[in-house]
């Protein structure tokens, strides 16, 4: 195990992520999702619960009015209990609407939108003894056992520190009119399911750090399988190699093809050649057809020998056109002058030698 974890030295490729999000592997901590409930829940209460309580005490005592007035009977009491939990419930869709949009905001705002079907699918390996007690002695199996142990010491402790302190007040609503416990009590569960929640957080936080150390972890690839995984988005590379090297021939071949066209080759005049054609009413500006160095310069003056197209060596003019311009495009403004002499000089031995090519 350690020295597989030393070969995976390189970070997770964005397919290896990609993959890893599909089967549901993002880091989530179920502490946030309960701090996020727990302190919306606290806030929401805090604003909507006098609301909440006041309604709640209106139907309370309707029902209560009612049951005194009325004669039970089987109908009646079925259409007391019906009223009574379908307003109830009215009062409450408010407030758990509330509560799940905040559990959706909490699980969306740790990991986006994941529809994973593969992690909803059974994973019978689990039924394992082996793989199952590898699992119990996991680094996440430790971890898990190291943050339900804290996460329960550290609520206890803050229950306890906030009860033991809340006990002056509790004692004083118990000798005090019954009407004012329900303000007291509520007012100590509120302190307690705040600091609870603050405390959660702060869990959770931590938690979802660890989470995503422990995922970034579990992705990390070796070389090889970084290799492995080019070769197979990409192909491999040999074949990759001789592809390219076929299109260069292909390309090559459809160059030399255009060099007859040509209206003049300029050179260097061994190592470099140039081969220009201009059609005037057609073209805006003469264009370089065909270019190359050593072999290739050589394969294209030999081309324009055969078919009668002019070679003039120009090295200042040969060496600008053959860094600057690419087979096919246009030949730059600043070069304009100097290719139109060029082309000038060959128009006129044509015109000269009765328009053929030499």
């Amino acid at each position: 195990m350690a020295s597989d974890d030393q070969e995976r030295t390189e970070q997770a490729s964005p397919k290896r992520r990609e993959e890893a999000r599909k089967k549901g592997q993002v880091p989530r901590s179920r502490e946030i999702h309960s701090a996020v409930l727990i302190l919306g829940g606290v806030f929401g209460f805090s604003m909507m619960g006098p609301m909440v309580i006041s309604e709640i005490q209106k139907i309370m005592v309707q029902t209560l009015s009612t049951l005194s007035s009325t004669a039970m009977t089987e109908a009646s009491f079925y259409q007391l209990t019906t009223t009574y939990f379908s307003r109830t419930l009215l009062i409450l869709v408010p407030v758990m609407g509330v509560l799940g949009m905040i559990s959706i905001a909490a699980s969306f705002g740790q990991h986006g939108w994941v529809w994973s079907t593969e992690a909803m699918a059974p994973d019978w390996s689990r039924l394992n003894p082996l793989k199952g007690m590898q699992r119990l002695f996991s680094l996440q199996a430790v971890a898990e056992l190291i943050k339900t142990l804290v996460k329960f010491l550290a609520v206890g402790a803050l229950s306890y520190l906030l009860i033991r302190q809340a006990l002056p007040t509790i004692f004083t609503a118990i000798q005090s009119e019954p009407s004012q416990m329900p303000a007291i009590a509520g007012h100590a569960i509120y302190r307690l399911a705040l600091a609870t929640g603050i405390l959660i957080a702060f869990l959770g936080v931590a938690d979802y750090l660890f989470q995503w150390w422990s995922l970034e972890r579990s992705l990390r690839m070796s070389r090889q399988e970084m290799k492995e995984e080019t070769r197979q988005s990409e192909g491999d590379p040999m074949i990759r190699a001789r592809v390219r090297s076929a299109q260069r021939e292909m390309a090559r071949k459809r160059m030399m093809a255009d060099v007859p066209k040509a209206d003049v080759v300029l050179t260097n005049p061994t190592t470099l050649a140039v081969a220009l054609m201009y059609q005037h009413g057609k073209m805006d500006a003469p264009k370089v057809v065909a270019k190359g160095a050593g072999f290739i310069a050589e394969r294209i003056r030999e081309i324009a020998r055969q078919h009668g197209v002019p070679v003039i060596e120009n090295k200042p003019l040969a060496r600008a056109l053959f860094k600057a311009v690419r087979v096919g495009d246009p030949v730059p403004s600043k070069l304009y002058r100097a290719v139109a002499e060029i082309l000038a000089y060959v128009y006129r031995i044509r015109k000269n030698t009765g328009g053929g090519r030499r």
